[in-house]
């Protein structure tokens, strides 16, 4: 009766209001937190808190919308077919986080048609990265409210055998396939210029094969989530790049064993294996202007190499990153300061990151909280062949994010770089 009686509420909203939520470029932080749906006879918690990096960003080619991200493959004026991929959070108590890291990752494909230009259907096949396939059939729409966004979904699933067993029965045991479903909301509300309130809530069924397994205890979870955001100005254009170009950055970097509280205070101490890292960053511009200040903004995807040593193997990272470039007044040269924030995907965790982790009991994570801090130079007083060539220094830093985010393994600790680069705006 809960789900129908939902159903019928989340029908009406969007009956009640059918005009088109526009774009959104940006990154938030909120807190989250789930319902545990696990019967453990020593940890009885009954809810998880978690710390969640949210980004935002769509173009004809991808899609970054919160936890959910995706690649267009055709786009018709009724039907969208995207590559698709979704961050499922496992809801255990924190005491096992680190040890489990059970947050996964749906990914497939999704056709969709628009039954409005702001209302959606969504056919979704995916695959659950550690184990089993869902069918999900979605509803969902994109509302507007004043400075209120409100997007409401619903949705069935189909949970395959295998899926229930590795998610549910964390492979202890076996539990048929059967059909869940859910429904929930997120919400965007516009405070001032670029700041915003992030907000959300969800409720799920999880099935009657998955509420009759010995290792469950409720057969309805719930999920809610609040923070803040610094998205595009709803009362400006979506995009704003005017005088900003894309660029490539080229960087190479060795490692330290210092924080980054102690890089920033001017305290480095080398890695006496000196290990190594080069990269190249592609900067998509976003935004000329944040707060109505000359803040720039990029939208930065990154490959980095880390080279083999007496202590590691080579191994590849993957970096996605919102880039924020200041330049100073200064009227005779051009001097720049940056801040990025993103995700870091690493291969094979390196030797400088479980140095820091492994003493302290941590289990390593592959996924983690990425920053990158810069200051460059403009060359253009070399003449003008130089005046798009920057050249610069910047720490390339990952980290967990003080054991708050399950995402990242809830690990205290990280890696640092200091490296040098070449910048190309063209």
């Amino acid at each position: 009766m809960r789900i129908i009686a939902a159903w019928l509420l989340f029908s009406v909203l969007i009956m009640a209001r059918n005009e088109y939520d526009d774009q959104t470029w940006g990154a938030g932080v909120v807190g989250r937190v789930d319902s545990i749906p696990y019967y453990d006879p020593v940890v009885q918690d009954s809810s998880v808190s978690n710390f969640v990096p949210l980004f935002y960003y769509e173009n004809e080619y991808v899609y970054l919308r919160g936890t959910t991200y995706g690649a267009k493959l055709f786009a018709g004026e009724e039907w969208q077919l995207s590559l698709l991929s979704r961050i499922r959070f496992l809801s255990i108590p924190e005491t096992y986080q680190n040890k489990v890291q059970g947050d996964s990752l749906d990914y497939g494909a999704r056709v969709r048609y628009f039954q409005q230009d702001n209302i959606y259907i969504d056919l979704e096949l995916l695959q659950n990265s550690d184990d089993g396939k869902l069918v999900n059939l979605r509803y969902s729409a994109d509302l507007v409210f004043g400075d209120a966004y409100f997007s409401p979904y619903g949705l069935v699933t189909y949970k395959e055998s295998a899926f229930n067993s590795s998610y549910y029965g964390r492979d202890l045991e076996t539990i048929d396939p059967d059909v869940g479903a859910a429904l929930g909301f997120d919400v965007k509300y516009h405070v001032y210029s670029n700041f915003y309130l992030l907000g959300g809530l969800s409720g799920t069924y999880v099935g009657s094969e998955v509420s009759k397994a010995e290792m469950i205890d409720e057969d309805f979870t719930y999920s809610i989530y609040a923070g803040i955001g610094i998205l595009n100005d709803k009362n400006k254009p979506f995009i704003e790049t005017e005088g900003m170009k894309p660029y490539i950055r080229l960087a190479h970097g060795w490692a330290t064993i210092s924080s980054l509280e102690d890089i920033l205070g001017g305290g480095t101490i080398e890695d006496k294996y000196s290990n190594q890292m080069t990269s190249i960053f592609y900067g998509q511009p976003v935004s000329n202007t944040l707060f109505g200040l000359p803040l720039k903004v990029y939208l930065t995807p990154g490959l980095t190499y880390h080279h083999p040593s007496d202590v590691q193997e080579a191994t590849w990272e993957a970096d996605l990153a919102f880039k924020f470039y200041y330049t100073l007044p200064i009227e005779a040269f051009d001097f720049r300061l940056g801040a990025g924030e993103g995700f870091s995907y690493i291969n094979n965790v390196t030797y400088i990151e479980k140095l820091d982790a492994e003493p302290k009991g941590y289990t390593t994570s592959h996924l983690n909280f990425y920053l990158d801090l810069s200051a460059d130079l403009g060359l253009g007083f070399f003449g003008k062949n130089f005046e798009n060539l920057w050249i610069g220094a910047a720490i390339h830093h990952r980290s967990s994010v003080f054991e708050q985010s399950s995402l990242f393994g809830r690990i205290k600790g990280g890696s640092n770089y200091n490296t040098v680069y070449l910048q190309w705006h063209f």
